[in-house]
């Protein structure tokens, strides 16, 4: 993917095209994630402005949508327990990695 292009990009450019081909396969949850992703941080969430007193910089957050499947909201996240079990799993042999690979 190009450095710029985000998941929602893709959900709202081909999304409707996708739905509209698998209907009858896409359920409720399926489709309602979807929108969460296309909407997030987003002015359709609202927002809230943050001032610098220093400076005097502007500018609008938005508010995410705190779905567990976006990857904005949860990328965070998942990286911070992968580095967990990375720190906290034992050290395995090159023979046990190569056999679990």
């Amino acid at each position: 993917m190009p450095p710029g292009l985000e998941l929602a990009d893709i959900f709202r450019r081909h999304g409707p095209t996708y739905v509209q081909a698998h209907d009858g396969h896409l359920g409720r949850l399926e489709r309602r994630v979807m929108s969460a992703i296309e909407l997030c941080r987003t002015a359709a969430l609202g927002g809230h402005v943050e001032g610098c007193r220093a400076c005097g910089a502007v500018r609008v957050a938005y508010n995410s949508c705190r779905n567990r499947h976006c990857p904005k909201c949860q990328g965070a996240v998942a990286c911070r327990a992968t580095n967990k079990v990375r720190i906290f799993s034992p050290r395995l042999s090159r023979y046990s990695r190569a056999r679990l690979a």
